[in-house]
């Protein structure tokens, strides 16, 4: 089975499984294989909810970012920092126009979100904390990223402990000298960082990406 198949089939245990998901949930995770087979770094994006509170719906990250449909910051931010990181963070001002970056470098990542139910625009962090106790939910988040089996993991929970804690239990987080907390997770390198909606501006991120990609403790990390 490819991983998209393996992805597919976990799905849809997932779904039967807690009762809110029927007929709503939303699907997400190697947005192109045949492109991530041969992208290096293999990174993964984990953020919290899909944005579609006022029309909950059922929906697939993957089919949308894969047609381009991906005309809005979010992914305009996930995208450039996937740029800097597979082309070593060439300057800001060399960046294409966003969507056609978008288009380009979507397709080589990874993207997973830790609720499946469209939210607001501001995640409640309390009533994802709840989400995340119904049924085997962090069992299932935990497969999908054994699945995917990233070299790299950008968290966008917003520093958030406590989602970081029930996700990664076994986790250990340590500064890497620009206020931004790193860990290895088995295989694969992790950076607490910025979600990719925060107002920090664009070319503010991803030089403080750049500089926790290149920070000592963060190259150490095995």
């Amino acid at each position: 089975m490819t991983k998209t198949e393996q992805l597919n089939a976990l799905f849809a245990q997932w779904e039967a499984e807690i009762p809110a998901y029927k007929n709503l949930f939303v699907k997400d995770g190697i947005i192109n294989e045949s492109q991530w087979n041969v992208t290096n770094p293999k990174i993964l994006f984990i953020t919290k909810e899909p944005n579609h509170y006022e029309n909950p719906r059922a929906g697939d990250f993957r089919e949308e970012w894969s047609k381009g449909d991906c005309n809005y910051p979010f992914a305009y931010r996930i995208a450039e920092w996937a740029f800097g990181i597979i082309q070593g963070f060439p300057e800001f001002i060399s960046i294409r126009h966003p969507k056609d970056l978008c288009h380009e470098y979507l397709q080589k990542i990874a993207f997973m979100n830790i609720k499946k139910l469209g939210g607001g625009s501001n995640a409640i962090h309390k009533n994802l904390v709840a989400h995340l106790k119904v049924g085997r939910h962090c069992h299932f988040i935990r497969e999908q990223i054994r699945i995917i089996d990233p070299d790299l993991i950008i968290l966008g929970f917003s520093s958030h402990k406590r989602l970081i804690e029930m996700v990664f239990p076994d986790i250990k987080l340590n500064q890497c000298g620009y206020y931004i907390e790193v860990a290895k997770l088995g295989k694969s390198k992790v950076i607490d960082f910025y979600h990719p909606s925060s107002r920090t501006g664009p070319p503010a991120a991803y030089s403080l990406l750049q500089n926790v990609i290149n920070s000592n403790v963060f190259k150490e990390l095995y």
